[in-house]
């Protein structure tokens, strides 16, 4: 099990490593596929950028040739309508992380970071990195959550560093493992909440790790909280947090 110093120093590593890493071939198509108007987001040294207040026209996806970056804080709405032909999802409203993808922040922002879906939230062997270490972040999807990130280059490929972090499906399943998964929440008020009230949990190489006020000497709670109580912890799940499975 890593130590919650180590746990620190993976974060600095990670956000270091969406600065430095070249990618792919970025094509400055910030519109991704209609999500957005031509010109509402604005590419920046290489990369398009997001922040502030945000509504797209249908899913987002993010792809290996236009990855998205946080600059400050963000909260974004991923809608239903219009329903976009290309590239196909099965549930419109997603935002999905699709392979060589990349998704997060430059470094860390000192705002919330709060994003909505109506369909999934899906990081499919791509790269989630979100790191609002002062404010709370707030993954909501209206029919699951899927975080199976691959490894290269992000180790880890799925992380999320906040004061308060909450995971919420409200009519699907939470999946969390990939080759790893990292929540981190550190503060006065930190609190790891993942919720599936119509579905399930489950978790394989995860790490979630929940710190008072910033010390390893005093944990705070992971609350999880599924239909039936389904909360599934698989191989190589740590909880460095006082785990509480509410009905």
């Amino acid at each position: 099990m890593k130590t919650w110093k180590g746990l620190i120093a993976s974060v600095a590593i990670a956000s270091m490593t969406l600065l430095s890493y070249p990618g792919a071939s970025f094509g400055q198509d910030c519109t991704y596929f209609g999500a957005f108007e031509p010109d509402e987001l604005t590419p920046e040294n290489g990369y398009c950028v997001i922040s502030g207040e945000k509504d797209t026209k249908g899913s987002l996806i993010i792809t290996e040739d236009n990855w998205l970056f946080i600059k400050q804080g963000l909260k974004l709405a991923v809608n239903e309508e219009p329903n976009q032909q290309f590239p196909f999802v099965t549930i419109p409203g997603t935002l999905m992380i699709s392979p060589g993808g990349a998704f997060g922040t430059i470094q860390p922002v000192l705002n919330p970071i709060n994003i909505t879906a109506a369909g999934q939230i899906l990081n499919i062997f791509g790269a989630l990195n979100l790191w609002a270490p002062t404010d709370p972040v707030e993954l909501k999807a209206g029919k699951g959550i899927e975080l199976q990130g691959a490894v290269d280059p992000f180790d880890p490929p799925s992380l999320i560093v906040g004061d308060t972090i909450k995971l919420e499906a409200t009519r699907g399943n939470i999946l969390l493992g990939g080759s790893s998964t990292v929540l981190i929440s550190i503060g006065d008020a930190a609190n790891v909440t993942i919720k599936a009230p119509r579905g399930s949990i489950a978790t394989t190489n995860t790490t979630i790790a929940v710190f008072k006020g910033g010390s390893s000497a005093e944990l705070g709670e992971c609350v999880f909280q599924a239909k039936n109580q389904q909360v599934f912890f698989g191989p190589n799940t740590n909880l460095l947090c006082i785990p509480r499975i509410k009905k």
